[in-house]
């Protein structure tokens, strides 16, 4: 069973030391997966959600406020004619 473990940990050790051989050996930044910083993400116009809402937010206007004691009726456009 410990030889087992023992050669299932080595084995997970080692794929990923090769999955990360251009991390580790030669220096080269991993990967972005983050929508928002990903080069070809926004070459395809996809953008993350949460700046998506930022966008929407700023051009987004405060609704006109209208009180009912400033209403007052067109009587002028009720008459039949």
């Amino acid at each position: 069973m410990i030889k087992l473990l023992g050669i299932v940990v080595v084995v997970v050790a080692l794929a990923f030391l090769l999955l990360g051989i251009n991390v580790f050996l030669f220096r080269r930044k991993f990967p972005e997966t983050e929508i928002g910083n990903n080069g070809q993400m926004k070459k395809l116009g996809l953008a993350c959600p949460h700046g998506e809402e930022k966008k929407q937010a700023k051009n987004y206007r405060k609704p006109i406020i209208i009180h009912p004691k400033n209403l007052r009726p067109d009587w002028d456009s009720m008459k039949s004619k």
